[in-house]
């Protein structure tokens, strides 16, 4: 199998060629706040992407939202492969027993993830906690000068996933104002290890919260509206182990193998692949 996380696969490099895709700002970046060079950059994949699916035996992506970017001759091809969620899954059954900080967290800083907006939610929130704080988690480079002004405000920089994980856990409240995601996971983890969560309304997210209770709020400010949940009120019935995950895929390219034009099903089925390659691209 040749898997390809997020990077076109120009040939036909493997009995089974898998594509993921791992960024969705390439297939629907219109609307969305990016610097002109990064936009010129993602019209090339795009194309490059669209191109190159015609050599992939499976296309999969983190969410069903991710997968309607795909054209419609591909839908045999389409595969859901979403991120496992470990953490979340182990906090619902050990939640901490320690209280919450006066903090409210954002992970991401790139410009999609709109922090003027996420600032306007904290805004909202700490006229009923003035010592709240507003926690942001990603590259400094990123964050405006203004609001590294704010005194409300600690930028922490680029975390390990374990600290960001246990920032986290110390948070009254996680926010997050994306306009775009290709999967729900940085949502997920917000959402059940904070008590209470303000975000985006977007497809990814109503993934993560079907069949959940959850309120449509109106901030301040704040063109878009935002969902709004208590941890109290999720089950993570939507949730997945990586273990699962990873099963799914086994059984996804098993299944693969066996079509005719694989050289499986009644002629026989070959010996199981002994490499599997892996290219790693960024995702946002």
């Amino acid at each position: 199998m040749y898997y390809s996380y997020g990077i076109p696969v120009y040939s036909r490099f493997g009995e089974i060629n898998w594509f993921h895709l791992s960024n969705v700002l390439p297939l629907a970046h219109r609307g969305i706040p990016v610097p002109p060079f990064d936009r010129l950059r993602l019209k090339l994949l795009r194309r490059r992407i669209r191109r190159a699916l015609v050599n992939a035996d499976v296309i999969s992506a983190e969410s069903s939202f991710s997968l309607g970017l795909i054209d419609s001759r591909w839908a045999a091809r389409l595969f859901l492969s979403v991120n496992g969620s470990d953490d979340e899954m182990d906090y619902i059954k050990r939640p901490a027993a320690d209280g919450k900080d006066d903090i409210a967290t954002v992970v991401g800083t790139s410009s999609h993830k709109a922090l003027d907006d996420s600032f306007r939610v904290f805004e909202m929130l700490r006229r009923d906690d003035a010592r709240l704080k507003l926690m942001i988690i990603g590259n400094p480079k990123d964050v405006s000068r203004s609001l590294r002004r704010e005194r409300s405000v600690v930028v922490r920089g680029l975390l390990p996933r374990a600290e960001v994980i246990n920032c986290l856990k110390r948070s009254r409240y996680y926010i997050s104002t994306t306009r775009i995601e290709n999967s729900y996971n940085a949502a997920s983890e917000g959402v059940f290890i904070a008590d209470e969560s303000y975000i985006s309304d977007i497809g990814p997210h109503r993934e993560l919260l079907m069949n959940t209770r959850f309120d449509v709020a109106s901030i301040p400010m704040v063109s878009r509206p935002m969902l709004h949940v208590r941890r109290s009120d999720l089950m993570g019935a939507n949730l997945k182990t990586w273990a699962t995950v990873v099963e799914e895929m086994i059984a996804r390219f098993r299944n693969e193998r066996q079509r005719p034009e694989h050289g499986g099903g009644q002629g026989g089925t070959r010996e199981s692949p002994s490499v599997f390659n892996i290219q790693m691209g960024e995702r946002p």
